[in-house]
Parts: structure tokens; sequence; C-alpha cells
């Protein structure tokens, strides 16, 4: 069953299609989440939140951009509300920083982050075991020299692990996927 077929398998409460949706999704929307709420236990519960939402919800969608748009959204929203709660109990401090984060530009950049987040490390699972694992260590901060000291390799190894890595990543992330976020992007910019 692919993406789409799942989504639209959703409204009938199709629980196998569910679980493909939220596979695909949960980490992303937690990633997309933890740019508005810093305590990892909240984070997990509003996404969970958002995906009991959809499925009590059914909601009929036309294509996977509409979905996404839906998700996003919803776990916008929760997110915010669970700021807004939380400004209340603390008082009027929280309000300069939930004012910054409600504003259309933080959530469409971030929209654009985790879905470019989300095609890389969707490619990222194809690559050979070793360039993954170099790959992955330099996208959390690691330098060539520290890579290389953890694996017990040279440093000229880890250049050509990279080099190969991103030639792959390069051949094989789906022009349509770019396309889409150079969209949101330019649509973004408007």
């Amino acid at each position: 069953m692919d993406q789409f077929e799942a989504i639209l398998r959703l409204e009938k409460g199709d629980r196998d299609a569910f679980k493909i949706v939220f596979d695909t999704y949960y980490k992303s929307i937690c990633l997309f989440i933890g740019k508005y709420i810093t305590d990892p236990d909240q984070v997990e519960d509003i996404a969970q939140d958002v995906f009991v939402t959809i499925w009590e919800k059914k909601i009929r969608f036309e294509n996977c951009s509409a979905f996404k748009s839906y998700l996003y959204q919803t776990a916008k929203n929760k997110s915010l509300n669970l700021l807004e709660h939380e400004a209340v109990k603390k008082g009027y401090q929280e309000k300069a920083i939930l004012d910054q984060k409600t504003t259309d530009d933080f959530y469409n950049l971030n929209f654009i982050e985790n879905e470019t987040q989300r095609l890389i490390h969707k490619t990222l699972k194809d690559l050979p075991p070793r360039a993954r694992e170099i790959l992955t260590m330099q996208l959390e901060g690691f330098k060539n020299n520290e890579i290389a000291d953890k694996l017990q390799i040279s440093v000229y190894t880890v250049k050509n692990h990279k080099a190969s890595a991103y030639r792959y990543l390069k051949e094989n992330l789906k022009l349509a996927d770019i396309l889409v976020l150079i969209i949101l992007y330019m649509c973004h910019k408007v």
C-alpha cells in the first residue's frame, strides 16, 4: 500500500493504513512540534494527539499535499494551544516567545525544513551502512576528524564515504520532491 492509498483509507478507519501513515510521519511531526515545544514528553503527547485527531475525524484528503498541510497545521495549532495555556499559567513573560512562534514565517520555514529533513532521511536509508553512518554523524555536527576518530578510520576514508553519499543523495532525491520544497519556499517569500 503506497502513502496516498494509506491516506485515503484513513477515512474508512483502516488500522493498517493508520500504522503506515503514523510510521511515515511521526518522527517528522515530533521534530516539527519540537520547534514550538521544548519538553520531549509534551512533544510526544502532542504528536500522538495529532494522530488521534486524524484517526477520529476521518477526513478525506484529495492528495498527499492536502494531508501534509492538515497534519502540520494540526500540530502547529495543538502546540500553540499548549504554549498559550502555559503562558496563562506563567503570566505574560512567555507572551513574546508565543508571538514570535505564531508568525506564518516561523511555521512555513519549519515546515520546509522538516519536509527537507524527512526527504533526506528517507533517502539516507538506502545508502550503504558505513556511508549512512558517516553522513548521519556529519548531520549531527561531527567534524571529519571526529568521525574518523570515533569510527577508527582515516579522515580520507571519511571524505570518500561522504563524497559517494552526496553523489547518491543528489542522484536519488526526487526532482518532484525538491520542486515542491522550492515552490513552498517561493510561496513563503510572496
